[in-house]
């Protein structure tokens, strides 16, 4: 019996392709969540705090014109005497959110870079840090000076300038192209590039 080889043609199978279904890094998205909400119950706290101290500055100023001068100084010259209205404090609040957003957020960067620093001893991490550690502490500045953007309203050579008119009350107020709304506009493409990050930083 002869055994003859049978000559097997191969089949061509084409390989199968296994199409990637895209998933959202959900720890990530998270972790941002949770940062933000951090950051929004701590700029309404601040705020909160802020608008208290505001109101409190109205009425020691008002007390001390009175026992100086007396009650006729209220109205013979242009002295607040009520407290922020809500109109004047909807901007400086989302401003101190804003920003206070964006200090949770570098934490969370801090952590994730130096937990992946703990285990790789990167130089590249360390110069990371040189980044953001100085963003933290900006972050914590701009809060101060909104706090102080949250009493202008309440001093008498910002508060009598005329609405409309500009002046000093104007430029560093939150009013358009005022030193408040600049800050305001900064710290939330920070805060979106620094979320971008954050979720980069855990693929």
């Amino acid at each position: 019996m002869n055994d003859t080889p049978i000559n097997e043609t191969p089949i061509n199978v084409p390989p199968i392709k296994e199409e990637k279904i895209s998933t959202y890094n959900k720890k990530a998205i998270r972790l941002i969540v949770v940062l933000i909400i951090g950051g929004t119950a701590l700029g309404l706290i601040l705020s909160s705090v802020f608008i208290t101290e505001a109101n409190e500055r109205i009425h020691d100023f008002v007390d001390d014109i009175v026992h100086e001068f007396g009650v006729w100084a209220l109205a013979a010259f242009p002295i607040r005497t009520t407290p922020l209205t809500t109109s004047e404090i909807i901007l400086p609040t989302l401003g101190v959110i804003v920003v206070c957003i964006s200090m949770f957020l570098l934490i969370g960067l801090i952590a994730v870079y130096f937990k992946v620093f703990t285990k790789t001893k990167s130089k590249y991490i360390v110069g990371l840090f040189f980044v953001l550690i100085p963003l933290f502490i900006e972050s914590i500045f701009l809060v101060f000076t909104l706090r102080s953007l949250f009493a202008y309203p309440a001093i008498p050579a910002f508060s009598s300038t005329p609405p409309g008119y500009g002046g000093i009350g104007g430029i560093i107020g939150f009013e358009m192209g005022g030193l408040g709304q600049i800050l305001v506009i900064v710290s939330v493409f920070e805060s979106i590039g620094l979320s971008i990050l954050l979720y980069l930083s855990n693929e």
